[in-house]
């Protein structure tokens, strides 16, 4: 007895063996009650540690779980490997594959020869890592050919991607690098396209800080073609990929020569973009040279942005417009160098390199008493140098080592809390914002064929990624603390590819990541190509994606955006997590014409939102999502001179709590004409009209939290183009031909009507 009170009682904690067996069982009775032979009455601090103890018996558990499920799932892919090689010898003895080839008729010979044939031109690398014939992977995947692009009115790489089914692409400013863009891929992406991968050149260029794409830091006359694989494919790449991947393909010559072409653009909003490219090849050396200065008056290419203010009176929004046009200059210098060397058809290697440099104007302050100018700098560049060679007549082995680098310095206004206990709350200065992210990596790559049915890939990614981000006043006294972090990854995956009975195709794959700042992420997939015929193809996958947490999310200094709502990273931030599914087919109509019909479903968890809660706006795991839909498309030649397309997705994306996901809409339809006439031997005249449209949708007022109605619309675009003496290029092109006035985003509205001309010619 001590003063009256009896002692308190000390239980004995159980040995953590017994822990580990029976906390599954009796987790709930633990943390009420307590192990057995404690008294209820036991304190909380007991609790609390016996809590902590089976929390990290479980996440130490799971740990070893996950690994050991990644070791059977790659022993198991192996088995599978070798069972569909019968008779598997070492020195090449396939008896069954040699069997089906002798069953293989004369005709069926003749048509898979000529199949190879049509099918040279339309080679995709993303899907699997590996070159394969589009009609060959089971990946949903659309290419935007260098036909495509010089047939089009884009001035920027994401204005080729519009008419894409299920691709969302939508950007506060018209032109340029400006404030992150939004690219949803069939409903999956959002804000800054930080859940879509970005690469160039089997390259990710995704931001290091943020995760942001930037696009149009490549310039359109370097692209060779552009690949766009939708779903997730974490299986292969990892963090990013939850929506899809897009890849640009950069320009190779195949023969000796050279091609020099200068060019030279001018519209209105004084629009001018000057320009250069060089192509050549000598034997083995081949190098393709890009660089480009362009300048605009305005890059928003319209002089008033919408204003909402919340009426409490009618319990709406009061809508007004503004006038940007104030400040509002944008110019930009792009270079891109691309050098290869083939020492032989299965051995070379490549280097590649861009760097960008952006000004822009963004207009005005909002509270400072002296109104002052919003300007950001920005600078991205990345560096890659590859190679491959084939050893063992089939052994495929590619590395590259890369780094990608992009940085922002703006003269901007803070807000800043007011800790003085007289005066206004907030206080306002003007001052600097300076953030870099900077990814480091090396990647090696393994693949080769097993048999006549088996093609296996296998790899390992390294990343290393470092962000840093500085609020200053104008005097350079800084604001909060400064931000100067790391993250490091790791990765191996494995994938193969089956061919059962000469139609089906039965791709598995499966990769593993370890993060330094995040939990480790399991990534399976499983595809399925069924060839019916040489016209009707069948195709499903189903597989898990993640996106771990970006330094931006993790680490950022506390700052406002909103006058009274602190903006909050968070450390402890889980990576998001998606499963996918779709099921499509493709048919050859005639032999022109191509039909393709794809239904989706996603379910999401752990997504990283940043709600106002308490006062405060923080990132947190809260969001669940599923989402679905189906993508419908048609295209090809309707007669020799005259070629089209149309395609139609409907996405709904529903958050489980909330409902339906803003800023997505429910239909987007996009719809095309080209038509081709020659005159004589040297002259030839393209023209090309395109449609596309965006249903209804709305955004929610961060201030308020309610929905504001966005109208649907409909953006028509025209291109001219004349090739005269093949080598003289006189083109033009009119965008928003009908001037529609609507919103892409809240308070965003979209470019007014738009022109420019421009002139190339090929030395």
């Amino acid at each position: 007895m001590q003063g009256g009170r009896p002692a308190k009682v000390q239980p004995t904690l159980p040995p953590a063996n017994l822990m580990q067996k029976e906390v599954r069982l009796n987790w709930h009775f633990y943390t009420i009650t307590g192990p057995p032979g404690c008294k209820q009455s036991m304190g909380w601090n007991v609790r609390r540690q016996l809590v902590r103890r089976a929390c990290s018996i479980l996440s130490k558990r799971r740990r070893f779980e996950m690994r050991n499920i990644f070791k059977m799932v790659i022993a198991l892919l192996v088995l599978v490997s070798f069972l569909a090689l019968p008779r598997f010898g070492f020195a090449g003895d396939y008896t069954t594959g040699e069997k089906v080839k002798k069953e293989k008729t004369e005709e069926e010979a003749k048509k898979a020869k000529k199949k190879k044939a049509v099918k040279m031109e339309e080679i995709v690398v993303t899907a699997t890592r590996s070159a394969k014939s589009v009609e060959e992977v089971f990946a949903d995947v659309d290419l935007v050919t260098q036909k495509d692009i010089e047939n089009s009115s884009a001035s920027n790489v994401d204005d080729i991607l519009r008419r894409l089914g299920g691709v969302d692409i939508r950007r506060p400013s018209d032109m340029g690098i400006t404030s992150p863009i939004t690219i949803n891929i069939r409903g999956v992406g959002g804000a800054g396209g930080k859940r879509v991968l970005f690469m160039m050149d089997g390259v990710p260029l995704n931001s290091a800080l943020t995760g942001f794409v930037q696009p149009n830091q490549i310039q359109l006359s370097s692209i060779e073609r552009v690949e766009v694989v939708k779903g997730p494919f974490s299986s292969l790449y990892g963090s990013n990929a939850m929506g899809g991947v897009i890849n640009i393909i950069s320009k190779k010559r195949k023969t000796d020569g050279v091609d020099i072409v200068p060019m030279f653009k001018s519209g209105n909003y004084g629009f001018i973009e000057t320009g250069v490219s060089v192509l050549g090849r000598k034997g083995g050396f081949s190098y393709s040279l890009d660089g480009s200065y362009r300048s605009i008056d305005n890059h928003y290419r319209r002089d008033k942005q919408v204003k909402y203010a919340f009426n409490p009176a009618t319990g709406g929004f009061d809508k007004s417009y503004k006038d940007v046009s104030d400040n509002s200059d944008y110019d930009d210098r792009r270079f891109f160098a691309r050098f290869n060397y083939d020492f032989s058809d299965a051995t070379g290697i490549m280097f590649t390199g861009s760097y960008t440099k952006a000004d822009t104007e963004m207009g005005k302050t909002h509270y400072l008493p002296v109104e002052r100018d919003v300007d950001t700098e920005k600078k991205l560049y990345f560096l890659s140098l590859s190679g491959h060679t084939t050893v063992l007549n089939s052994l495929n082995i590619d590395m590259r080592v890369f780094t990608n680098y992009d940085k922002n310095d703006s003269k901007c206004e803070h807000i800043i809390k007011n800790t003085a206990p007289f005066g206004p709350p907030f206080l306002f200065e003007y001052g600097y914002r300076e953030y870099w992210g900077r990814d480091t990596g090396i990647q090696i790559k393994a693949s080769m064929p097993l048999g006549n049915l088996n093609y296996i890939t296998a790899g390992a990614d390294f990343s290393f990624k470092k962000g840093y981000w500085k609020n200053s006043k104008e005097d350079g006294t800084v604001i909060g603390h400064t931000m100067d972090e790391s993250m490091n990854s790791q990765a191996i995956y494995l994938q193969n590819e089956t061919e059962l009975f000469s139609s089906l195709i039965v791709t598995l794959g499966v990769r593993y990541d370890m993060n330094s700042e995040s939990e480790d992420s399991f990534s399976p997939k499983l595809g399925l190509l069924y060839k019916l015929n040489d016209r009707v193809s069948f195709r499903g996958s189903a597989g898990r994606a993640f996106r771990a947490p970006n330094l931006n999310e993790l680490y950022t200094p506390t700052w406002m955006m909103i006058p009274g709502v602190p903006f909050e990273s968070n450390p402890d931030l889980d990576p998001e997590i998606i499963w996918s599914y779709d099921l499509g087919t493709s048919i050859r109509l005639t032999d022109r014409i191509d039909f393709n019909l794809t239904g989706f479903y996603s379910k999401a968890k752990d997504l990283i939102s940043n709600p106002i809660t308490g006062g405060v706006m923080r990132y947190e795991n809260i969001d669940e999502v599923e989402t679905d839909g189906f993508e419908v498309g048609l295209e090809g030649k309707i007669l020799p001179w005259l070629s089209g397309y149309v395609n139609y997705t409907y996405t709904h994306s529903e958050d489980k709590k909330e409902g339906r996901l803003g800023d997505r809409p429910l239909h987007q339809a996009n719809a095309g004409i080209r038509t081709v006439h020659e005159f004589g031997a040297k002259t030839r005249v393209t023209a090309s009209l395109d449609a596309r449209y965006n249903g209804s949708m709305f955004f929610e007022d961060r201030r308020t939290g309610k929905k504001i109605d966005l109208d649907p619309f409909t953006v028509l675009d025209f291109n001219l183009r004349l090739d005269l003496f093949d080598r003289l290029e006189i083109k033009g092109a009119v965008t928003n031909i009908t001037n529609e006035d609507y919103e892409i985003h809240g308070s965003v509205l979209g470019p007014e009507r738009c022109y420019w001309v421009g002139i190339d010619y090929r030395f």
